[in-house]
């Protein structure tokens, strides 16, 4: 408990700053984060990461994550997704000359990850372009809902919600999650002035993006018992890795810009 504490102290401390400040700071980390997540699939796949499959995945993963006013400060593209379809290619062809260590499941899986991961994380990048208040009733969606299901799953939870997948997670906890999500941030929206098309409707989006967000971490969970892990990772010692923290976050994060999407028609 007391290494979680210290952990959580000291990445509080970095990321905290960064999303205060916002712009290319923060997307910069964002993509860092995005990077060491990849990193954590192709580690999980057993893939033989160091070297040009995992320089290319990572370019790949640029292109998705950041959005190209930023991007192009490095790569001069009009369209950046060009350089994903390149480097999906040039992964397909490493399949014929590195055979023996990389198929055709190792490169799919990258190309797949760069996506999964890529847009998750771009989007909170464009979510926090919306305005910090924006971005923290984001996190406090993701974080409340934890927090009512913990509590309400542990004393009143009954009926499974996935039980092979995660077999302490109850559907009376997703649903005090959710409940709990909607009371909080039901009072910070009316604090603080959110950028959200559709405002009106808050509340359902707030369901939506509950409801994501714990299919994120049951996702998560999922691929975890598929590749026989605990942890996706080390990079946050008691915590376990990227994938650990922002599993949530990724699908939240795709549900809101759907949302928004949909409410700007």
């Amino acid at each position: 408990m007391k290494l979680r504490i210290i952990t959580a102290l000291i990445a509080m401390a970095i990321f905290i700053p960064f999303l205060y400040v916002g712009g290319h700071w923060f997307a910069w980390v964002i993509f860092i984060l995005g990077a060491i997540g990849l990193y954590e699939i192709a580690r999980m796949k057993k893939i033989k990461y160091f070297g040009e499959i995992g320089i290319i995945s990572t370019v790949a993963l640029a292109s998705v994550v950041l959005p190209g006013s930023y991007l192009e400060q490095i790569i001069p593209i009009s369209e950046p997704l060009i350089i994903f379809y390149i480097c999906g290619m040039l992964l397909l062809i490493l399949t014929v000359y590195r055979y023996k260590y990389f198929n055709f499941v190792d490169a799919a899986t990258l190309i797949f990850a760069a996506l999964y991961i890529g847009f998750g994380f771009r989007f909170i990048i464009e979510i926090r372009n919306l305005g910090l208040p924006t971005m923290i009733y984001l996190f406090l969606v993701i974080w409340t809902t934890d927090t009512g299901a913990y509590f309400v799953g542990k004393h009143y939870g009954s009926h499974k919600l996935a039980s092979y997948i995660s077999p302490n997670k109850t559907i009376e906890g997703a649903l005090g999650g959710i409940i709990t999500s909607l009371i909080v941030t039901g009072v910070y929206s009316l604090i603080f002035k959110l950028n959200i098309p559709g405002q009106d409707y808050i509340g359902v989006l707030t369901i939506l993006i509950s409801l994501a967000g714990q299919f994120g971490d049951l996702v998560e969970s999922a691929y975890k018992r598929y590749f026989q892990v605990k942890d996706s990772g080390s990079f946050l010692p008691g915590h376990g890795g990227v994938l650990d923290r922002f599993d949530s976050t990724l699908f939240a994060s795709i549900m809101f810009m759907v949302w928004v999407n949909f409410a700007k028609m």
